[in-house]
Parts: C-alpha cells; structure tokens; sequence
C-alpha cells in the first residue's frame, strides 16, 4: 500500500508540476504577444510595467525581455531575486522549459511575423506548490492511515478489497500520465475511506480537466487576438490599406529577389496635390474622405498582385511586383492620373485635388529598399516641379 501511495504521490507530482509548467507557458505566450510591439517600438516603460503585471502573481521570482543580441531590454525581479549567469546565458530562440531544483525556467520567443525579435525569460518558484502538494499527500496519507486502524480486525478481507479500487487509482493516474485524458474517472465502489480517497482523486482530476479546457478556451482566444494585432499593425485604420509596415516588407521581397535574370519590378511614389488646401478649406473630415476615395480609385485599376499602400498623410506607394516592361508601368501611372482627375465629390463640392506620381524601377535603377524609395521620392519631386498632377520616371538627370 506504501508503495503504490507513493507511485500515485509522485504520479501526481509530476502531473500538477507539469500543469503548472503549462499554465505558466500560456501565460508566457500572451505576454510575448502583448510586448511583442513594444521592444520593436524601443517602448520600455510599457515594456517594463508588462513584466510587472504579470510578474506580481504569485510564485514568479523574475521576467526579463531581452533584445536578439540577448541584452536586457526590460525586467521585473521578485523580493531581490537575481538570475543567475546561467539563466541569462540560455538562448531564447526557442521555446524551453527548464526544471532547477524548485526553479522552474521558462524561455520563449517574442516572433512578428515569424521573424525573431527577442524573447522573454520567466524563472518560476515551486515551492508554494511543493507545499500544496504535501498538504494534499498528507490529507491522503491520514485517511489511508485510519483505513490501516480498521484493517487490522479484518486483515485478510480488507487485503482482498481494498488492494483493488487502489490498484484501479494507480492505473487510472498512470493512464491520466500516458494520455494526458483528464476526463477519466475511477469508480466509487464503497463508502469508506477508499471511496473518500477516490473522490478526492476523481475531484482533483474534474479541476484539473476544467483548468485544461479554460486554458484551451484561453489560448484561443489569445490566438484569435495575435491575428487581430498581426492585422492591425499591418494596415491603415483609414484607407483600411497596407500601411508602411507592410510596404517595407513587401519592398524587402521584391529587391532581395535571387531569380535569374531578376524580375522588373515598379515602385510608384504617389502624393496628391493640392491636399493640404482641401484639409485648410473643407476640414479634416473632407480630407479622410478624399483620401479613401483615392485609394478606392487606384485599388480599382491595379492587378490582385500589386499592392498599394499608404505610407501617411497625403502620400501613397504602389508596388508592381513583376511587369512585362516600363511601358506598361508607365501606361498604368498615366490611367491613374486620369482616374484621380475625375471629380471627387465630398459633401456636394468638388475637391480640387491632383495627383503626382514618381517612378523608379528595379533592378534598373536600384537593388536595395532604400535606393529604389529615394529614386521613386526623387521622381516624384520633378513631376512637382514640372507643375504637378503628372508622372516622372526617375533618370540621374531627374534627380540632379
């Protein structure tokens, strides 16, 4: 009987340090989630009281986000912890769990995108559950105490039915273990101190099982909410476009291309004219909707393959990702000047806006994010200078 007590006891251990060790890693993932555009925006003072929120439940001992150089970018320490070199020398780059004595060490990657942006280390301590866990063993070990008191009358019938729903506790925790199935039950058979034993392990096993679906229910829902912040750090609140983000991106893919012979792309430079009188005379309002009305009109017009996005203010990109030749860029800029040129009516007035656009192409006239922007910029400056509401195709001369 000592024996299997002991089996269930560790049995049990191991399973309520491991739930514990996934709480704690689901907590971790929310947390990566939430500080995840803090360390990309340098913001440590959110970053820092982030860690705090979370590091002031109980039994965590220090969080740290740390930058992909493994420095120290925010931190919360609990009653003057301090982590060891050890702790802080373990790479973040994928998710570990760690157990140290009763130190429990948790590190976790902080992605956007799926590209590696830092990764936060929790050190857990156990002791608060180590203590729990005598507490529930010792209940146990009382009741089967006074189950050995009145066996000692009626040994060899207590040997022949008590061995038996014990056996069915130590195969039912040794299932659980296997099949991590928390909906098992063991059968209650009598009313005696092994029916209280195996009601307090059907009711330990019920928690549990509800503590699983919770943090199932949970984990979803965190899930649900990293796509919803994915999505709304890559678009516009306003056009509901591609914002600069996204461009950025997406510019990345197109000049690091290592096809052979590379692709002829376009990137479009796009301001409209005349926008900050139509913001100084009709109000901002009428220049939100001048400006969705813009993007609607060139979305239009553009292949399912190009993206257009806008960059801020009264300044748009577009994208050609693969085109047949400059003609046909070119030919596309002219189609969305006459677009604009259209009246745009807000409020029953015409907004006398134009349009400038500015042309560079890649590989021809760049190979890097940077140059082919500055060479669109650029392009986009002369047709200004050429008296607007036209386009320009970037050339030294232009930009001299």
């Amino acid at each position: 009987m000592l024996l299997v007590f002991t089996l269930i006891s560790i049995l049990l251990w191991f399973m309520v340090r491991d739930r514990q060790a996934e709480t704690a890693e689901i907590n971790l993932l929310q947390m990566a989630h939430n500080v995840a555009p803090m360390l990309v925006f340098n913001d440590q003072d959110s970053a820092t009281k982030e860690l705090a929120l979370v590091g002031e439940q109980q039994d965590v001992l220090f969080l740290g986000l740390r930058k992909p150089n493994g420095q120290l970018f925010a931190q919360y320490n609990s009653n003057q912890y301090i982590p060891s070199g050890s702790v802080m020398a373990q790479s973040g780059r994928e998710s570990t769990r760690i157990y140290s004595g009763l130190k429990m060490l948790l590190y976790k990657p902080v992605e956007i995108q799926e590209q590696y942006e830092g990764d936060v280390v929790m050190v857990v301590d156990l002791t608060g559950l180590l203590y729990w866990f005598l507490r529930l063993t010792g209940f146990l070990a009382l009741m089967i105490s006074a189950l050995f008191l009145v066996s000692a009358f009626m040994l060899t019938r207590v040997q022949r039915t008590a061995l038996v729903p014990l056996l069915s506790l130590t195969n039912l925790a040794q299932r659980v273990s296997k099949e991590h199935n928390f909906q098992l039950r063991a059968q209650v058979v009598r009313d005696d101190e092994i029916g209280i034993l195996t009601r307090s392990f059907n009711e330990l096993l019920k928690r549990v099982d509800i503590s699983q679906e919770e943090l199932r229910q949970q984990l979803e829902q965190e899930q649900q909410q990293g796509q919803q912040l994915k999505q709304m750090v890559r678009t516009d609140p306003l056009t509901k476009l591609p914002n600069r983000v996204a461009f950025n991106s997406m510019l990345k893919e197109v000049t690091g291309s290592l096809e052979e012979p590379p692709r002829l792309s376009c990137l479009m430079f796009i301001d409209l004219d005349n926008f900050k009188f139509v913001n100084d005379n009709y109000g901002h309002e009428a220049g939100d909707e001048t400006l969705i009305e813009v993007g609607n009109r060139i979305s239009n017009i553009i292949r399912g393959n190009d993206l257009l996005c806008r960059l801020g203010g009264d300044e748009f990109a577009l994208l050609l990702p693969d085109i047949e030749s400059e003609r046909n860029a070119e030919g596309l800029a002219g189609r969305i000047i006459e677009n604009i040129n259209q009246p745009i009516i807000v409020k029953n007035t015409v907004m006398p806006i134009g349009i400038s656009i500015g042309l560079a192409y890649a590989p021809v006239d760049a190979v890097t994010p940077m140059e082919l922007l500055n060479c669109a910029d650029d392009a986009m400056y002369a047709a200004k200078r050429a008296g607007k509401n036209t386009f320009k195709v970037y050339s030294k001369k232009v930009s001299a």
